[in-house]
């Protein structure tokens, strides 16, 4: 009983602490994780980013491997722009046949519009660079794109991947 009380307390605490660190977090300090697959998204400030437009750099960790993909939002031009977020990997062969090396001389493992997860559902993220973390962050089409990444499917052959990523952290760097 006193552990099922406990549990109860615990659970009640979690929800306002999940909601302070988001509070207190900057989109550009964030860590964020999908929880099937394990990936985990590290935001980091902007420092002299190339593309004019780039409002928030991230890396994304591919589960069980040492792989870390370089990753960013940028947000399109125009009346109704909106943020486009890119994860990229090295290219093979086949992703250059296939036409996805861009300019960065990386290739798109996904790309799409980029949405914050709040308590009301799912929101454009804001583009100014002091954006407060969202306590999630949906990537539209991520999970099918991901477990088709090659690193993926050899450290996780069974695995697979939701679009959301939930908050679980906030960097001081």
């Amino acid at each position: 009983m006193i552990i099922r009380t406990l549990a109860f307390v615990f659970l009640g605490l979690l929800g306002p602490m999940q909601a302070a660190l988001a509070k207190d977090c900057l989109l550009s300090h964030a860590t964020y994780r999908e929880p099937r697959s394990g990936a985990v998204m590290q935001f980091r400030p902007l420092a002299n980013e190339p593309a004019a437009l780039t409002a928030q750099v991230f890396s994304l960790t591919v589960p069980n491997t040492d792989t870390s993909l370089p990753a960013d939002i940028t947000w399109t031009n125009g009346k109704n722009s909106f943020p486009l977020g890119t994860i990229r990997h090295a290219c093979t062969d086949d992703d250059r046949e296939a036409g996805l090396q861009d300019g960065s001389g990386l290739c798109r493992i996904w790309d799409g519009q980029v949405y914050a997860l709040t308590g009301g559902g799912a929101e454009q993220l804001n583009s100014r660079e002091a954006t407060p973390a969202p306590k999630g962050l949906l990537l539209p089409d991520f999970g099918v794109a991901f477990t088709e990444l090659t690193d993926f499917a050899k450290a996780n052959p069974d695995g697979s991947a939701w679009d959301a990523f939930t908050l679980t952290g906030c960097s001081d760097e």
